[in-house]
């Protein structure tokens, strides 16, 4: 209801900052102690979920995202056990998705989608499947998805929705739908985090059912897949045995193409990536 002079306002920021700082540690030291003791924690968490819940409710997204990222902690480290005190989460874990002031809540809250589908086995199922899934596609289809403020969330809902595959394909009414959709929002180039995992999960289906991926070498597909694992080798680093086997993939899927599309493909793949790729020896 007072004026802020420039000393207020300085004091101000510099609270703030504190507080930020100090919910960081706190969420370092629940990460720690939910990696170290699992579902066994879940019965001393009452009074940190009830400082949880009141920051889901926050309009600073920060303090929403602790909340998120604590949840988060909650599901890959007491699995299956999380689902007890997963309700007050869901919906606001949604509902950060699709909003689109704070890329970084977004992309925590859509990471988080991504650990129910790995940890949370099958009592999320019904919520993935219903809720979670389709608003993950919808950030993946989105006209803005790539642009720079929303390409890391964009990739944690890509891989998310690989996770939900790998975990939940046969519960899902339109698995093969939903492949074709996470095939086209490929690739992962920025989250280094992510993008193991997701890969893996692409050499895994290529490997096994290539046909629900290629469309019976349909070329505008294959031309895809070689532009997805080019950017993929060219801007991330892999362990040596998934960078072999993703560099295997490409040369054969290369290999496969008619002079002429090898090409009109190269004029498609960035000359950045492209001297990449060259320095890397993946060519």
């Amino acid at each position: 209801a007072q004026e802020l002079d420039e000393d207020d306002e300085e004091q101000l920021a510099e609270e703030e900052l504190i507080e930020g700082l100090t919910i960081d540690e706190v969420a370092k030291a629940v990460h720690a102690v939910l990696k170290t003791h699992g579902a066994a924690y879940l019965q001393y968490t009452q009074p940190l979920l009830q400082i949880a819940h009141k920051y889901l409710a926050e309009q600073d997204p920060s303090a929403r995202q602790w909340a998120i990222c604590v949840f988060d902690d909650l599901v890959e480290f007491a699995s299956p056990a999380s689902w007890q005190i997963a309700g007050d989460f869901l919906q606001p874990i949604v509902a950060a998705v699709q909003q689109d002031s704070s890329p970084d809540l977004r992309q925590a809250a859509a990471y988080g989608i991504g650990i129910m589908a790995q940890y949370g086995g099958d009592a999320y199922v019904e919520f993935l499947v219903s809720v979670g899934l389709p608003t993950l596609l919808s950030v993946i289809s989105s006209p803005t998805a790539r642009s720079e403020e929303n390409v890391f969330a964009t990739e944690n809902a890509v891989a998310a929705i690989a996770k939900l595959l790998r975990a939940h394909s046969g519960k899902l009414p339109d698995a093969q739908g939903v492949l074709q959709a996470w095939f086209q929002a490929l690739p992962i180039s920025n989250d280094e985090e992510e993008a193991p995992g997701t890969y893996s999960y692409l050499l895994q289906i290529l490997s096994e059912q290539p046909d629900l991926l290629l469309r019976g070498n349909d070329p505008a597909a294959v031309k895809h897949l070689v532009k997805v694992l080019a950017e993929g080798l060219a801007l991330c680093s892999f362990e040596k045995q998934l960078e072999a086997a993703m560099v295997e993939a490409m040369k054969k899927t290369i290999a496969s193409l008619d002079d002429s599309v090898k090409a009109a493909l190269w004029t498609e793949i960035p000359p950045e990536q492209q001297q990449a790729l060259q320095e890397k020896n993946y060519l």
